[in-house]
């Protein structure tokens, strides 16, 4: 029985090690596989993973950074830790376009105002909500209104740098929604003069004029003094 027992212990070490050997090599290949990247084509490389895993971090904290705060009191913690600076509204070339509108105005009839960047979500409206959330956010240059207050004409200075990237998609867009809204686009390049800008700006006035001008208002219509 002790010259059994002696044979025995061997044996039993022996298995036990080989155990342990194959348990080692599965787990090896299953880390090997593991990080492999589901990829068809290309040789894999530990410098495939690493590249791959910093894009995913920069991805990551891109979009963390981006997202909004929940609700006013998360954006207000926000803007009081973060650093403002008043800037202009306008180019130089928008608003000298701006003046010269502004002060011809008055020689275009009672009631008309010049508004600057308006939003275009805050004067055009559409009851299909994807084609309003297309315009929603858009702006025009400079937009004049009427004596009770709606769009007449939207104006859009043609700068230097105003047809780089995907500026006449975006134009575009802007044109015939405002085609459809009844709103004249008028578009004013460096080269026009003041003359001819004030003579531009009166003819689309003067096709797009309201039906009623203000010294037609019904008394029912006009507000108390």
């Amino acid at each position: 029985m002790e010259i059994i027992a002696v044979k025995a212990m061997p044996s039993f070490l022996s298995m036990e090690v080989i155990a342990l050997i194959l348990l080692a090599a599965a787990a090896a290949v299953a880390a090997f596989y593991g990080r492999r990247p589901p990829t068809k084509g290309k040789p894999w490389s530990p410098r495939t993973v690493q590249v791959s895993d910093r894009q995913e971090k920069g991805f990551e904290r891109k979009h963390r950074s981006a997202a909004k705060p929940r609700d006013a009191a998360d954006q207000l913690r926000t803007v009081m830790h973060a650093p403002f600076q008043k800037q202009r509204l306008m180019s130089k070339g928008e608003y000298d376009v701006f003046r010269t509108v502004e002060s011809h105005l008055r020689n275009c009839g009672p009631g008309f105002r010049l508004m600057a960047q308006p939003s275009m979500g805050e004067f055009l409206h559409s009851t299909d909500a994807e084609a309003y959330r297309s315009v929603n956010s858009k702006r025009v240059d400079m937009l004049v209104i009427d004596t009770h207050g709606f769009p007449v004409v939207a104006i859009e200075h043609q700068g230097p740098g105003h047809h780089q990237g995907d500026a006449a998609a975006r134009d575009a867009v802007k044109r015939e929604a405002l085609r459809r809204a009844g709103v004249e686009f008028l578009e004013i390049f460096d080269y026009h003069q003041a003359a001819e800008i004030c003579r531009l700006v009166s003819d689309s006035i003067q096709r797009n004029k309201p039906p009623t001008s203000p010294g037609m208002i019904s008394p029912f219509e006009r507000s108390p003094n």
